[in-house]
């Protein structure tokens, strides 16, 4: 590999412009303004991977409560919403839209006079204890932190589905599925594995263009607000989560935690209104067994009960699964850092010791709990690691 000729020295490098790389740079900026910060990303854009998969997805409103998002502040985004007249969603615990929140993102990204994102991928990292030196598509960074925030990991295939990859246009996993190119699916087949969010959006949208949807989860469809339950926000549920010393029970007790994929209240009186309507079947407590190609484009999906059903097209809402270890860029780094079930074990201030390289998201998952990879994650990192970093404690966010 050619060393790019190009050096930068920096203070911290983070990688990745998302809500988590964000609030990393939103609290230095605040606690230790003489730091000089670099972010590096795939866009010279903030947010742009986010704000992507909202609109690719069509999901209008966020999750999470109005009070999580990347500044310190926690009334900042409420009073942003009220001040510039947006709508409230009016869902309960008062999420924001997607619209309000992706404005109040450039507004704080413009009064923070925050650089954009440098483009650039990381291709190597050498460090010591005292220093980073990491290789890009563009340039080297001379850094003395490295902070990781644009969650690595892999999609989740089933085993079913490998084959129907080899067809064009036969199945996508969610990731890859853009409903803002698909202008008419009228008379469509359409099956939806999952039964999480993502895949209940994606059924919606579907069907909103035409489509005749299946939605096929492998359990009752999970109904509750969060995707995790609000005490793992506080010390209701972390602290006995904090005071577990075993990493494995740890990393267990998170993944329990999350229970894989599930849908608020007011999505599901959505869907039941398309089920209604005839627009959507909901085929839950099953799963696919196998997946067999047609003659003609689709293919035949044969369920656990033995029954089979037609579909033109599958999207794949199975999730993603963390894994620092995705980044290969990393493995010098990684090299004597014990992990379990995917997740590293970290300090509490986030630190890949010795090196002097911090993670955020999902990957921070044994430090700060089952909520790591949300946007209450994103503040709680973005505390820890500028803490750990400058000595300035933040003295209230509010959140």
């Amino acid at each position: 590999m050619r060393r790019p000729s190009r050096v930068l020295d920096t203070d911290v490098c983070i990688v990745g412009a998302g809500p988590h790389g964000l609030a990393a740079t939103l609290l230095f900026k605040r606690l230790a303004p003489s730091v000089s910060v670099t972010v590096i990303d795939r866009t010279n854009k903030w947010l742009q991977a986010w704000s992507r998969q909202f609109e690719h997805a069509g999901i209008t409103v966020l999750r999470s409560p109005i009070v999580h998002h990347p500044y310190p502040d926690a009334l900042a985004l409420d009073t942003f919403q009220i001040q510039n007249g947006f709508s409230a969603s009016g869902l309960p615990y008062n999420p924001p839209t997607s619209e309000c929140f992706s404005a109040f993102c450039s507004e704080i990204i413009h009064d923070a006079g925050l650089d954009d994102p440098l483009i650039a991928v990381p291709q190597l990292v050498h460090a010591n204890q005292n220093q980073i030196e990491l290789i890009t598509s563009t340039g080297i960074i001379h850094s003395r932190y490295l902070i990781v925030a644009s969650n690595p990991h892999y999609k989740i295939i089933p085993q079913w589905a490998q084959d129907l990859f080899r067809k064009p246009n036969l199945i996508r996993h969610a990731s890859d599925v853009n409903l803002l190119d698909m202008t008419d699916l009228d008379g469509q087949s359409i099956t939806v594995i999952g039964g999480g969010m993502t895949a209940a959006h994606l059924a919606k949208g579907a069907a909103l263009k035409g489509a005749s949807v299946k939605m096929i989860s492998r359990r009752p469809l999970q109904i509750r607000n969060f995707d995790t339950d609000p005490g793992w926000l506080g010390p209701k549920y972390l602290s006995d989560y904090y005071s577990e010393t075993i990493a494995s029970k740890r990393i267990q007790i998170a993944q329990e935690a999350r229970g894989g994929g599930t849908i608020p209240p007011w999505i599901h009186d959505v869907l039941l209104d398309f089920v209604n309507e005839g627009d959507i079947e909901l085929l839950e407590s099953t799963e696919v067994m196998s997946a067999q190609p047609t003659s003609t484009e689709g293919c035949l999906l044969k369920l656990k009960d033995e029954k089979e059903i037609y579909s033109d097209q599958v999207w794949l809402a199975t999730g993603t699964c963390s894994s620092l270890q995705s980044m290969e860029c990393l493995h010098p780094v990684l090299e004597n850092i014990s992990f379990v079930d995917g997740f590293p074990i970290l300090d509490s201030s986030l630190r890949l010791k010795p090196h002097p390289v911090y993670v955020m998201g999902r990957s921070a998952t044994f430090a700060l709990g089952p909520a790591a990879g949300n946007l209450w994650g994103a503040t709680r990192a973005a505390h820890r690691i500028t803490r750990d970093i400058t000595g300035v404690e933040l003295i209230s966010n509010g959140s």
